[in-house]
């Protein structure tokens, strides 16, 4: 794991607030360049790379993996930093915010959460109206990871990118952006393994009670939408913004009107 990065000159030196931002699978933290620019000179922000993106090695053969091994590093990492901390995290990169904020580790320098479509799928085991949701979106990742298992990384790929964004994303991308891309794809067995292997995800969002903010799509897929909901419904400090028009990756697509919104987030908090 590589060192935090992303890290911008202070114009006040009380600002010792620290932003983190966990970026989405098969991405870096470079997804997050836009939000590193609307927190400098306000508090530091650092965008770092996941295990097997960005700059880190890419995971060569398939393996499953399980949040609190996902998150490890990030903790240790997180340690150089002095002063609270305040989680951004999209999809995958949710996930792993959401474990690091509930960890004995971190809890008590947590002061916000903000979390964009975090994929937590078995929040929606706890309801029998949500069941549907939970097998469709077990359905779709099965799809994805077994093509990996076998060596079909290209199908693999085509099948991720139509879940989260629609039918022929795939033949949009550059010759460049599929070979990214296909370096990555085998980490996304450990991704998708990782997320159906947490438990007792509602308990642990019933206990959270720093100030979260919860950010749906409504042109994502249900599942995600879904998640989000439950969780803003199940932690006590949380609030639930949705963007009508939005698809899974509104992080990216409409930084420019969530980010001020993330900012306020974590200043209304830090006050």
């Amino acid at each position: 794991m590589t060192a935090l990065k992303n890290r911008r000159p202070l114009t006040d030196v009380n600002a010792t607030d620290n932003v983190v931002a966990l970026h989405c699978s098969l991405s870096s933290g470079q997804q997050w360049s836009q939000l590193v620019e609307t927190c400098a000179g306000i508090c530091n922000a650092v965008a770092p790379d996941l295990s097997g993106y960005g700059s880190n090695p890419p995971c060569r053969n398939p393996a499953t993996s399980r949040l609190d091994a996902e998150a490890e590093p990030l903790s240790r990492q997180l340690e150089v930093l002095a002063g609270p901390v305040h989680f951004v995290g999209h999809s995958f990169g949710g996930a792993i915010a959401f474990k690091l904020a509930t960890s004995e580790r971190l809890a008590h320098r947590v002061r916000s959460l903000t979390l964009i479509e975090p994929v937590l799928p078995t929040i929606l085991l706890e309801r029998d109206a949500d069941r549907p949701l939970y097998d469709l979106f077990a359905a779709a990742s099965e799809r994805i990871c077994a093509p990996i298992w076998s060596g079909e990384k290209e199908l693999a790929l085509q099948r991720f990118l139509a879940f989260w964004n629609g039918p022929g994303c795939w033949d949009l991308l550059s010759s460049g952006k599929k070979s990214l891309l296909m370096e990555r794809v085998t980490k996304l067995v450990g991704d998708f393994s990782a997320i159906f292997a947490e438990r007792d995800t509602g308990e642990a969002a019933r206990r959270l009670a720093v100030p979260t903010l919860l950010i749906s799509g409504g042109a994502s897929p249900q599942p995600s939408q879904r998640m989000a909901r439950r969780l803003a419904a199940t932690m006590p400090n949380a609030r639930h913004i949705h963007l009508p028009l939005a698809g899974h990756m509104l992080a990216i697509t409409h930084s420019s009107e969530l980010n001020p919104r993330i900012l306020r987030h974590v200043m209304t908090a830090r006050g």
